[in-house]
């Protein structure tokens, strides 16, 4: 009898051990058909809306020419709630394909209450974020098997920096692991040069052309993002409330008269040229500026969330031509 189940959900925001589950999943499928991954393993993936649960069912049953087992994956599942959608997911419960596995995918960690109730609970995995001890405990796992050792000033920075799952995590370690070498130590210049400094557009770069007053640098990396996938305005504008409440705490301690060096130590600004950013936006915007970027930035996230996508690229503008252009007074 086949081990591999002819259903499976996983759920949650912990992306890494998410394919690393599916990885397992794929290993499993060829060793029982005994042969590779690549050819045992015949898998698709499906992003709803884009795509239909009813065409994921349809291809699963009409099976594989060439490979022992399909393997369907289907994102979104968190949309799945019309009751065709759902009949077509029961029909896999009732009566499995031969050889076939359908796995429907959320960063959620709940599905439509309908479409729960036909799914065998042992068939749904959760995967958590990790907590910040156990993303440490990761991340030196991570270096030590590549013979790579990493400060600990170097890890708080890294876990700042990286979106909070392990796929992100590995992907930013083993560029660093290639930039030292085995034998070699990541301190936090190297995170700072590869990761916050690198050539990839991410929200540190965005947050960066509005320190440095760049409107036409902040508009093209805007752009980047969009186009990329990776600039959905609600995370953007977390990622831009995060630092920004950082700087006000900065420009709070300088107006308290603490020196400069000190007030980096207390709040964790590490990094020379993270530092020269955070210096540079000090030196840029006063307090009360730095308090109306906050109002500002929840007025407009509450904006994101009301809006449909078609007007979020006009918003974003509107909302980086707020943060450079509004009254503000330079502190000198």
């Amino acid at each position: 009898m086949s081990r591999i189940p002819a259903i499976l959900v996983y759920l949650g925001p912990e992306d890494g051990q998410r394919m690393d589950e599916i990885a397992s999943l794929k290993s499993l499928i060829a060793k029982e058909a005994g042969g590779q991954v690549a050819d045992a393993v015949d898998e698709h993936r499906f992003y709803y809306p884009d795509n239909t649960i009813e065409d994921a069912v349809a291809l699963l049953r009409n099976g594989s020419l060439f490979s022992a087992h399909s393997l369907v994956l289907v994102h979104g599942a968190e949309q799945i709630r019309k009751k065709d959608e759902i009949s077509a997911v029961r029909s896999i419960v009732a009566s499995p394909p031969e050889n076939g596995t359908l796995v429907l995918v959320s960063e959620q960690i709940k599905l439509d209450r309908k479409l729960e109730s036909v799914i065998p609970p042992a068939s749904k995995k959760i995967f958590w974020e990790l907590f910040d001890n156990q993303k440490r405990s990761w991340l030196v796992s991570y270096f030590r098997k590549r013979g790579v050792g990493i400060d600990q000033e170097a890890i708080d920075l890294l876990l700042e920096l990286v979106e909070n799952n392990t796929r992100e995590l590995r992907m930013e370690a083993e560029k660093l692991c290639i930039y030292v070498g085995v034998d070699g130590t990541v301190d936090v210049d190297a995170v700072d040069s590869f990761i916050y400094h690198s050539k990839e557009e991410n929200v540190f770069t965005l947050f960066k052309t509005i320190v440095e007053d760049d409107f036409e640098s902040a508009l093209e990396t805007l752009r980047t993002l969009l186009a990329s996938g990776d600039g959905a305005p609600v995370q953007l504008v977390a990622g831009l409330v995060f630092q920004v409440r950082k700087l006000l705490a900065l420009r709070q301690l300088l107006d308290n008269r603490v020196p400069q060096a000190e007030a980096f130590t207390k709040l964790g600004i590490r990094g020379k040229r993270i530092q020269a950013d955070y210096a540079a936006g000090a030196d840029r915007f006063s307090s009360k500026d730095l308090e109306r970027h906050l109002y500002c930035l929840s007025e407009f996230d509450a904006a994101f969330r009301q809006t449909r996508p078609g007007l979020h690229e006009v918003l974003f503008d509107l909302l980086l031509y707020q943060l450079l252009y509004s009254a503000h007074t330079l502190v000198r």
